[in-house]
This record gives C-alpha cells, sequence and structure tokens, in this order.
C-alpha cells in the first residue's frame, strides 16, 4: 500500500529559484491503486502542510495522455482555476518532466474546464522555455460599483491615492474575482499594505449569482519602465486578506481582459506584468487577449516561465 506521494516544488514566472512565486506539485497514484486514492479533506491536510499559497495534485496518466487533470488547493479551499498553478503545471509537463511522464500533453484539465498549453518555439534570454496557456474564461465586469470607503477601511495606506473611478470590480470566471484598484505611480504602490484586520474583499458586491470563491484586491500602476525588460510595463501587487501573493495569474488575467475590453475595439492587446518586487520576489507574467467583432474576448493566454527548486516524498495524511 502506498504511504507516501512524490512531489516537487517549483517557482513559477521567473526563471531564477527563490524568485517568483512557489508552487507545489503533488503526484497521485494511479487509479489501479484504490486504496491510496486521496479524499478532498486529505488533499486539503497536504496543501496546508506546505503552506503555500497553491499547491497542486496532479492525477496519474490515463488514455493517451494528451490531457491530464489537476487539482488546486489553496491553504484552506479548492480552487477552479488559477494562473500560477496552470503555469507551473504545464512546464512541468513540457520543459521539466522526463520524457514519458511530459509526453504528449497538450491540455490540463481543471474545474474550471480545459486549458490548452504549448511550448513556445523560442525561448527566453534565459534558454528557460516559455509556457502559454489558453485560459478558461468568463469574464465579468460587475454592475455594483466597489466602495471607496470600504475599499479605504481595508487600505487606509492609500487614502491620497484613490478615487472611486479607479476600483473595478471584474470576474475573469466565476469564483476568481478581483477588485482592481489602479493607482497613480510606484511610490503609492509601495504605500500599499495586508489589509486591516485581515479581512479579504466582501463577495457581496458581486452581481447575483457571482457570490462565490475569493475576491483577491489587485493594485496596479501602467506604464512603469523597467530596466530588466527594457521596456514599460504594468506594476501590480495581490492583497487577499493579510496575505501578499508574488504572482498572480488569475488577477493578472482578469486586469488584462478589463483593460482588453475597455478598449472598445476589436484586435489583439499584450501585456507584461510585473508583481512581487516589493517582495523580494520579483514574478514576470504574460497575458494575451483577442477581442472579436462582437466586442467578447476570443482568447485569453497566460503565458510565462517556472524553475524547479526542490523535490521529495510527503505522507498521505490518515483518511477521515
Amino acid at each position: 500500500m502506498t504511504t507516501h506521494l512524490n512531489f516537487i516544488t517549483l517557482d513559477v514566472f521567473t526563471t531564477k529559484t527563490y524568485e517568483g512565486n512557489p508552487l507545489a506539485v503533488v503526484f497521485l497514484p494511479p487509479h489501479a491503486e484504490a486504496k491510496a486514492q486521496l479524499t478532498q479533506h486529505q488533499k486539503q491536510i497536504i496543501a496546508r502542510e506546505f503552506n503555500l499559497s497553491e499547491t497542486i495534485f496532479v492525477h496519474a496518466k490515463s488514455g493517451t495522455g494528451e490531457t491530464r487533470t489537476i487539482d488546486i488547493f489553496t491553504e484552506s479551499v479548492e480552487l477552479p482555476f488559477a494562473g500560477h498553478p496552470t503555469i507551473g503545471a504545464a512546464s512541468w509537463f513540457l520543459v521539466h518532466a522526463p520524457d514519458l511522464e511530459g509526453n504528449g500533453v497538450k491540455k490540463l484539465l481543471m474545474k474550471a474546464g480545459e486549458v490548452p498549453i504549448a511550448l513556445q518555439q523560442d525561448s527566453n534570454s534565459s534558454g528557460i522555455g516559455v509556457i502559454t496557456a489558453h485560459v478558461a474564461h468568463n469574464v465579468r465586469r460587475h454592475k455594483t460599483q466597489f466602495p471607496l470607503n470600504e475599499t479605504l477601511r481595508l487600505h487606509p495606506s492609500l487614502e491620497r491615492y484613490l478615487v472611486p473611478e479607479s476600483i473595478t470590480l471584474f470576474s475573469v470566471v466565476k469564483g476568481m474575482s478581483q477588485l482592481l484598484v489602479e493607482l497613480p505611480s510606484v511610490e503609492a504602490l509601495g504605500a500599499v499594505a495586508t489589509a486591516i484586520g485581515g479581512q479579504e474583499a466582501s463577495a457581496l458586491y458581486l452581481d447575483e449569482g457571482w457570490a462565490e470563491g475569493m475576491v483577491s484586491t489587485y493594485f496596479f500602476v501602467r506604464d512603469v519602465e523597467d530596466e530588466k525588460l527594457g521596456k514599460k510595463v504594468i506594476r501590480t501587487r495581490t492583497i487577499l486578506g493579510n496575505h501578499e501573493d508574488p504572482a498572480t495569474g488569475s488577477a493578472a488575467s482578469g486586469l488584462a481582459a478589463c483593460l482588453s475590453l475597455s478598449e472598445g475595439r476589436t484586435g489583439r492587446f499584450v501585456y507584461d506584468i510585473v508583481q512581487g518586487v516589493e517582495m523580494g520576489r520579483r514574478s514576470e507574467i504574460g497575458v494575451e487577449v483577442e477581442i472579436k467583432e462582437s466586442g467578447k474576448i476570443e482568447s485569453l493566454m497566460l503565458k510565462g516561465t517556472a524553475v524547479k527548486v526542490s523535490e521529495g516524498r510527503v505522507l498521505i495524511p490518515p483518511a477521515v
């Protein structure tokens, strides 16, 4: 009987170890080993033990292996979709995995749906392959204006920087929503702190039928000169209660979708997003959005890299 599971950890949205956003990747045994199959409760215990923003569980290969199933957990809940786990899982299969494990994988299946993945033929300056993932999306800009006074109650250090027009409540899929808060400068971004009392932005302001999952607060500044990339980028920070995330692919996807739709025209929109600088974990996130003639999003593509940091075995917790 299997008592341990293999795992690796990756740093995602970076080409350097100990930067980007850490991700634990736990490999589930084949279905034939029925006694070793984990319950949701056991997965949650393991995710809590890793104590990272997300841990993913990779199901064993079945059929041709072109589609691989992953489950995504935070320390407290399962998520339908998250960006850095998607790029991390895709990077494992397409870049880091042994040939037999990763050979032929073209899609990831998660609770939000199927996500086609690919390895760009051109790698970056570090020689590490860039992953692309076509994000499952069901975007919505919510009708109710999130109150300025509520934002300031949670983040009083930003009082001199915020106006109502700078705040937008947006969902990239149901269950993954963002309070998008535009700031005027990198100085203002540096004034961001975790929320008073560790409270998260309320889901009560989401449209009817959408009040589920989490609402992260995503602060951003446009047109910031980035010396490393040699071009202007969007600088961001993500706050979820008393936690700051060094790289948030779902929020980056939501921001890119919102900005693209706000253009009011068709076309392809490309965004370079840099996050985690203030934490000492610089992360580089790419997003491309295609708007078709109907004014709706045709495709939402997340781009990034990942590097392997560690590997080992984790004890399976007792079933309850």
